[in-house]
């Protein structure tokens, strides 16, 4: 009886370590730092020029949802992401559409990862992309530093 007592509460320790393991590893936030050289729009949004932290507010759930927030707190964007297949990547990166003069938020990559997040595309976007129709989009890389 007492091996059996034993056995159980074993048992009881050791799914509940294992629980504790996975809550952990899914309630990793993903946080980059940029510097945006360049004005931008993230969903209908226009945000300024200068240094941002991007963190995903949302780790355990799908789909992801960034905040972009500028180092000195004046701009703030929030935005639900697509999960995008791709390559693991060196570094991690922002990418930005090109309409013209305009930029637009696009995609986010992390260091080591395959998978990215893709934003959709904004009604400002798709006005901008429809205007310029006879033009190829160009895409920007902005470098990012992990924090």
């Amino acid at each position: 009886m007492k091996r059996y007592t034993y056995t159980l509460i074993a048992t009881i320790v050791l799914l509940g370590s294992m629980a504790v393991a996975v809550q952990a590893q899914t309630n990793v936030r993903t946080e980059l730092r940029a510097n945006i050289p360049f004005r931008f729009n993230v969903a209908d949004k226009s945000m300024s020029a200068g240094e941002y932290t991007v963190t995903q507010i949302n780790p355990a759930s799908d789909p992801p949802a960034l905040q972009l927030r500028s180092k000195d707190g004046n701009s703030t964007a929030i935005i639900l992401m697509n999960n995008v297949i791709g390559r693991a990547s060196q570094t991690g990166r922002l990418v930005f559409s090109r309409y013209g003069s305009q930029y637009f938020f696009a995609q986010v990559w992390v260091t080591g990862e395959a998978t990215g997040w893709q934003a959709p595309k904004s009604k400002a976007e798709r006005l901008r992309r429809q205007e310029l129709a006879g033009m190829k989009p160009e895409s920007e890389t902005v470098a990012l530093s992990r924090r």
